[in-house]
């Protein structure tokens, strides 16, 4: 009877193949860890105002509707002011861990613009991204937007100062609209250094700055006007989005004066000046 040594050594030859199997387990569990390093691109920081419903190892980070990385870590800042998000770009889209790129958080809203974001009710709430210039030195701290702002509102615009008594129901963001179009925004409603007047601030978009004349009007933009008299009445109901956001509408006599320079300080009427509607001016 050959020993007890030798019969398991005769075992395990005879039956080699047994470990066939785990090694080949254990090579193809290390061919996927190696893969999973390499695919793995630069670690980033974003700060939000809030964390809005950004869950770690799920919420994604997409740019033109494709994945580029995943948030690992969400946590409140020292200073309890901001939420701080760890996330892991693939290695593909290091281009966006450069200074300049831009992150914001894309979730369901309904306003009077319309819907959008529709796809996170059915897919969960992610963050967008743009990149920086090709050229921009890497980084790895960011502050993040709750909504993507296209432009910086400052930028490509003119700015020009309204005064009135009363800013009644102006506030900033408002449109300033010209012929129903949205040409600009208010950005600030304070009172002047004597405190005896409101001094409102808009920004017109550069291309329309040829409407803004010397002798334009600006009036609150509101949402029913209503003329009572004893022998009739009549009430004008304009549009969804001025009930709903006022704002500032104007319109230029005739004949138009020359345009205004930047800054330029106008009154704003309490209401629009009699038969406006029929002021039609030339303005190249």
């Amino acid at each position: 009877m050959k020993p007890l040594i030798e019969r398991k050594i005769s075992m395990l030859r005879s039956h080699w193949y047994i470990w066939l199997f785990p090694v080949i387990a254990l090579i193809i569990t290390l061919g996927m860890v190696r893969k999973y390093f390499e695919e793995q691109g630069p670690e980033i920081s974003i700060s939000f105002p809030e964390a809005a419903n950004i869950e770690p190892q799920k919420t994604q980070v997409r740019f033109r509707g494709v994945s580029i990385g995943t948030v690992k870590e969400v946590k409140i800042s020292e200073d309890t002011k901001n939420v701080n998000v760890r996330v892991l770009l693939k290695k593909e889209a290091s281009q966006f861990a450069v200074k300049g790129s831009k992150f914001w958080i894309v979730s369901p809203k309904l306003n009077i613009q319309g819907v959008s974001g529709l796809e996170t009710i059915f897919q969960g709430v992610y963050i967008g991204a743009q990149p920086g210039e090709p050229t921009a030195e890497y980084d790895e701290e960011f502050k993040g937007q709750m909504t993507l702002e296209v432009t910086d509102p400052m930028e490509n615009t003119s700015t020009y100062q309204l005064e009135t008594n009363n800013a009644e129901s102006i506030n900033p963001n408002d449109p300033v609209s010209f012929r129903g179009l949205n040409i600009g925004s208010v950005t600030s409603v304070a009172l002047s250094k004597t405190a005896q007047t409101v001094v409102i601030n808009i920004n017109v978009q550069n291309k329309y700055a040829r409407l803004i004349r010397v002798n334009t009007g600006f009036w609150r933009k509101v949402g029913i006007q209503a003329k009572l008299g004893l022998f009739g009445s009549e009430v004008k109901v304009n549009s969804l989005d001025s009930i709903m956001q006022g704002g500032v509408e104007l319109f230029t006599p005739e004949p138009a004066g020359e345009m205004a320079k930047a800054n330029h300080k106008f009154v704003l009427l309490p209401s629009p000046p009699k038969n406006y509607e029929k002021w039609n001016p030339v303005l190249n």
